[in-house]
Parts: C-alpha cells; sequence; structure tokens
C-alpha cells in the first residue's frame, strides 16, 4: 500500500485541530472580555465555561477545516499544474515522464515495441519574437490540435518545451511503416496555420528513439530523442532522424561551438570572402556575393553550414547577421562602383523586428548608394509571415535595394507569392545547375524557371557554375548572370579587389 500523505494522515489533523483549540481557548477569553466587559465577574463559572467551548469549538473547527481544504485545493493546483500544460490541454513534461515510465514496463512485458518521437517547431523563440507572445501561444495550441487529430486514437502526446512536443508511438502492425509514418506527419504539420492575423508557416525537426532498445530510463530516452532531433536539425530543415549512439559526440561539439559564438566577435574571428557574379554574355565582374567565414584560433576553419544553424537557434544570427551587412557595405566603397555586393538574410534574421532599421543603419553609416547592395532571402523566409514579408521586400524596393529570391525552386511548390511579393532576380539553386549538363530533365526545369522570370520581368542568376559546357547551356536556356568555382572561388578582399579592378579595365 503506497504511503499516505502527512497531509492526509488523521493523526497529523488531530494535532493541527488541537493546536487550533489551543490558540481559540485564548481569543475565546479576549472575545469574553471585551464582549461582557464588567458583567463577566457576574456570570457563573458553568456559563463562562459553555461560552469558551462554544468559541473554542467554532474557531478551531474553521480553522481546521479552512487549512485540510486549502491543502487539498493546493495539492490538487499543484498536480495540475505539473501534470497538465494549461496551453494545449495535453501532458505537461512531468506527466511524460510517467508515460514513457509506462510505456517502457508495457513493451519490456509484452516484446512490443514502442517509439518515442520528440517533434520541435524549428525557429520557435525567433518565431515568438517576430509575432508576439499572444499570437505564439495560438500557434502553440493549433500545433497540439493538428497533432492530435494527425496521431492514432490513445497515444500519449505531451508538450515538453515552448514548441516541442513528445509522442509515444507503438509499434503497429506488419504492415506498420515508421519511416512513412513520419514524413507524413512532418507533411501534415508544415502546413500552414490560419492564425488570427495572418497565414504562418512553420519548419520542424524530429528525433526518434526506440523502446526500450535505445533506453529504459525515462530522462535517458528524452535525452537521446532530442540528440536525434539536433542532428535532424543540423543536416537540413524540416527533417527526421533516429538515435544513433555517435550523436552524444556531435551534441558535444554543437554545444562548443555554441559557447564559441559568443567569443568569436571578441577574438576577430570572422571575415569576408567574396565571390564573383558575372554577365553572362559580356563575361563582365558585375558583383559579389559576400560569403561568411570563420576561422578558429585552434581549430581552423569551421563551415558556415555548422555554424550558422545553431546562430539561429541561439539568437546570435541578429548579431552576426548585423555584422556581416555592415562590412559588406563597408567594402562595397572599395569595389568599382558599378558593382554591388549581395548578402545572404538569414529567415531568422529577416523576421526580427528591427531588420529594416538594421539594413537602414548599414547603409547610413557605410554611405553608399542603396542600390550597391543586394539581399538574397530564401523562399522560406520570405513564407514564415506573407503579409510581414510583402511589406519589408516593399520597402526595401522602395530604399532602392535590389532583392533576389535565394534557392529558388526548392522551397514551396506554390508560386502565387512570386506575384505577391517585389524582388528584382531569381537565383537558380545549385542542385539544378549540378545536373543540368546529366539531366536532360533539369535542362527544361531551368528553361522554365527563365522563362517564368522573364514574364515576371525579373533577372536569373545561376550558382554554383563549374564547368564550362554547364555555363554553355545556361547562355542557351537565357540564363542572364552566373557565379561558381568555373568563374573564381571565394576570396578575402584584398585579393577579390585587385581581380575586380583587372577584370573592368580589362572588359569595359
Amino acid at each position: 500500500m503506497p504511503a499516505q500523505h502527512p497531509n492526509r494522515s488523521p493523526v497529523f489533523r488531530l494535532i493541527t485541530i488541537a493546536a487550533s483549540g489551543l490558540g481559540s481557548f485564548v481569543l475565546g477569553l479576549w472575545a469574553l472580555r471585551l464582549g461582557f466587559g464588567n458583567d463577566l465577574a457576574a456570570m457563573s463559572a458553568p456559563a463562562v465555561g459553555a461560552v469558551v467551548a462554544a468559541l473554542c469549538a467554532l474557531a478551531s473547527g474553521g480553522a481546521a477545516f479552512s487549512f485540510f481544504a486549502g491543502v487539498d485545493e493546493s495539492r490538487s493546483y499543484v498536480f495540475k499544474e505539473t501534470q497538465v500544460d494549461k496551453l494545449t490541454g495535453l501532458n505537461g513534461r512531468t506527466a511524460m515522464f510517467g508515460r514513457i515510465a509506462e510505456a517502457v514496463s508495457a513493451s519490456i512485458r509484452t516484446g512490443r515495441p514502442a517509439f518515442l518521437i520528440d517533434i520541435d517547431i524549428d525557429r520557435f523563440l525567433q518565431i515568438n519574437d517576430s509575432i508576439g507572445y499572444v499570437q505564439s501561444d495560438e500557434l502553440v495550441a493549433a500545433f497540439a490540435e493538428r497533432l492530435k487529430a494527425s496521431l492514432p486514437a490513445g497515444v500519449q502526446i505531451g508538450r515538453i518545451g515552448a514548441g516541442e512536443f513528445a509522442v509515444i508511438h507503438p509499434d503497429g502492425d506488419a504492415t506498420f511503416n515508421l519511416e512513412r509514418a513520419v514524413e507524413r506527419l512532418i507533411e501534415r504539420m508544415t502546413e500552414p496555420y490560419p492564425l488570427k492575423t495572418h497565414l504562418q508557416s512553420v519548419k520542424v525537426s524530429v528525433g526518434i528513439v526506440a523502446i526500450p532498445k535505445d533506453g529504459r530510463d525515462p530522462v535517458l530516452l528524452l535525452r537521446r530523442s532530442n540528440l536525434a532531433l539536433q542532428h535532424a536539425r543540423m543536416t537540413g530543415l524540416c527533417g527526421w532522424s533516429s538515435f544513433q549512439p555517435e550523436m552524444g559526440q556531435v551534441a558535444d561539439y554543437r554545444q562548443w561551438i555554441e559557447a564559441e559564438l559568443h567569443t568569436a566577435f571578441e577574438r576577430g574571428d570572422f571575415d569576408l570572402h567574396y565571390q564573383p557574379q558575372l554577365d553572362l554574355m559580356s563575361g563582365r565582374i558585375i558583383g559579389y556575393e559576400a560569403l561568411i567565414r570563420w576561422s578558429h584560433p585552434e581549430r581552423g576553419m569551421i563551415p558556415p553550414m555548422e555554424f550558422i544553424p545553431i546562430a539561429e537557434e541561439t539568437g546570435m544570427i541578429a548579431l552576426i547577421g548585423e555584422w556581416v551587412l555592415h562590412k559588406a557595405c563597408s567594402d562595397a566603397r572599395h569595389l568599382p562602383d558599378d558593382c554591388f555586393v549581395a548578402v545572404n538574410i538569414s529567415p531568422v534574421q529577416f523576421m526580427t523586428k528591427d531588420f529594416l532599421g538594421v539594413v537602414r543603419k548599414a547603409i547610413e553609416t557605410t554611405r553608399i548608394k542603396p542600390s550597391r547592395l543586394e539581399l538574397e532571402i530564401t523562399e522560406t523566409a520570405m513564407m514564415q509571415d506573407r503579409d510581414r514579408a510583402a511589406a519589408i521586400l516593399k520597402a526595401l524596393s522602395e530604399m532602392g535595394i535590389s532583392v533576389a529570391v535565394d534557392d529558388f525552386g526548392t522551397g514551396y511548390s506554390n508560386l502565387s507569392y512570386l506575384i505577391d511579393f517585389p524582388f528584382h532576380k531569381l537565383k537558380i539553386d545549385r542542385s539544378f545547375v549540378s545536373r543540368i549538363d546529366t539531366d536532360s530533365s533539369t535542362g527544361a526545369v531551368v528553361s522554365t524557371i527563365v522563362g517564368l522570370s522573364r514574364a515576371l520581368g525579373v533577372h536569373t542568376i545561376a550558382e554554383g557554375v563549374e564547368t564550362e559546357n554547364q555555363a554553355t547551356l545556361l547562355r542557351a536556356a537565357g540564363c542572364e548572370v552566373v557565379q561558381g568555382y568555373f568563374y573564381g572561388k571565394p576570396a578575402p578582399l584584398v585579393i577579390r579587389q585587385g581581380i575586380a579592378a583587372a577584370a573592368h579595365q580589362t572588359l569595359q
């Protein structure tokens, strides 16, 4: 039999009532003194005793009742607060530990495995900062409702973080396919959410552990599912991964990067390298893309794909992005007047509240013409909040700043945003360019993108050009601007500036 809580034991309650009675006795004497004054001496001893006893019983009984009612109410409140998530009505984090323990026991008893699925809204903190707490709560509630509707009845679901949820999914019958089930779930959960003020798009990352193969302790299982989730996030947004033992080392490296980012600026680790963009018909350099590089004093060059996602998750990207913008604009003053600099804008940075202010500050403090700055923004960034994105792009256009849709063709299949958003250039993703000379269907896609850009009245640029054959096919397709290793690798400004000047002198 489980031990009874001391606040509920009969002995404890009797002691409490007795203590209340002692206090009430004193209170009763004072009440008699105040109420009867000099007449108290005229009252008989039995009468005084009866009055005191009545007052003591009334006061002590009421005090004890009030105390225990409060204890029971508080215990009920605390239980509900720790077991049930107020916003979604799902299991809370504490409750999920119990549910996982139950799943482990059931799996061991029956011999049938189960899966713990950790699903997290990518960049939720940045979304929260962008749209505000009220709409973030609305998004979380809608996400939870869709998650419940997307899973079989009886599946345990809990909210274990701000935008993070855990699901205990039993192994299905012989026809159950975990990979297909998870991919369907991701597809469903990333459909836009109609909030009161706008349509909100999200991406998710998912980590999975097998019960009991990957562990039997609930805390360990949740940690490992989160390691798998972080691995999925590092390898690409909106993906999933099953736990592997070596993921612990990856997590340690990730924590090291996160810690080192905070001191990188103080040490002056960051620098910009520039890759030329050329007019395909004339061969003239018309601009440079600014690419951030991190040279660590002990580990050397750290690839952007390893530290940029972590900077986005931790919020460091705002500081990094502002530095990149300012330095690129400052460096542009040392390039020929007819050259622009193209700067990649992180989706997180794009949705910060003061993004336009940061851009204006970079232009004003460096005193370059706005037309010499081009911002490369991905489809994903634009689709987070379409109304706000349209307003930002309109403001940039009015400032005279050019906008290129980066990685075009790899994001959203709905092309209606091309009509709604003001931009000046479509950037054909390197995944198309790399196959243009080996796959005829890819060539057809590139030609279609070029035709679409012409219909919209915007320019096209292809990235990742590495061979002369690729350049020839892009020229035949009508592409106007190119960049890639075939024309030049990214290099520091001191080297690239000389090459730029020489190219202009020769070709003009």
